[in-house]
């Protein structure tokens, strides 16, 4: 088994007043919800990889959010100066889905592939289609997959939709398990939701979905496959370097 490192990449927070329940379908109500913005750079894999290509803060106030609630951390740039790296470094970007906030920065890309799923970009490309913008993904170099599919030696993607129609998980093998990055717009409670949440329920269902049922199957494909589960927005892995 590939023994490789994950590395957050942490773009931008944001808190959304009284809107947990955006995250955690039908619980938490009336609770906050802090989140951020990552891509991940997997080390180890032979070819340079990335998963999700990132978003900016100032696009995500000029979009409607409130600025007070939006906090800059770095650009991509800077975050992976730090590996260096620069944004034409890239040679793969697996895109979980194809949400503006995953996408955005795409173009920086020069030389990327960028892996989606054959489902995701049939969703995306149709007119008007909320969550979507096209322009940010208009004429790059797609790797149109269908289903589960290795990329590299210890980096595989799994179909996951319920969140978005096409969205995928990333499987990296590293010297504590298999880690999975769930493809999906997760926080921690939707895997380890607080004791009695749990008697009711072993997971949450993302809020915003395509397909609850769908979800469902997801996480639990997640779950079972997973040593360690990284959610896509949880902001607590903004203060980590390395996993594991």
């Amino acid at each position: 088994m590939a023994k490789l490192k994950i590395h957050p990449v942490p773009l931008f927070k944001g808190v959304d007043k009284f809107g947990k329940p955006k995250m955690t379908y039908l619980h938490y109500l009336g609770e906050d919800v802090h989140v951020c913005c990552f891509t991940w750079y997997i080390e180890g894999a032979g070819e340079k990889i990335l998963i999700d290509a990132g978003a900016s803060a100032y696009t995500n106030i000029a979009r409607g959010r409130p600025k007070e609630t939006v906090t800059h951390i770095q650009t991509i740039e800077e975050g992976l100066s730090k590996f260096d790296l620069k944004p034409a470094d890239i040679d793969t970007v697996i895109i979980t889905h194809l949400h503006w906030d995953h996408i955005e920065l795409a173009h920086k890309y020069v030389n990327a592939r960028f892996v989606v799923q054959e489902k995701e970009l049939d969703a995306a490309s149709v007119p008007d289609t909320d969550g979507y913008v096209r322009d940010y993904f208009h004429n790059l170099n797609f790797n149109v997959v269908r289903g589960d599919v290795q990329i590299t030696e210890g980096v595989r993607v799994i179909l996951s939709p319920g969140h978005s129609a096409g969205g995928q998980s990333v499987a990296i093998d590293t010297e504590k398990g298999v880690v999975i990055v769930a493809g999906f717009c997760c926080i921690n409670e939707n895997f380890e939701p607080d004791i009695e949440i749990k008697k009711r329920t072993p997971f949450i269902v993302p809020g915003i979905h395509d397909c609850v049922s769908e979800c469902q199957e997801s996480m639990k494909k997640i779950i079972e496959a997973a040593d360690i589960i990284i959610p896509l927005h949880e902001p607590e892995y903004a203060d980590i370097t390395v996993i594991p």
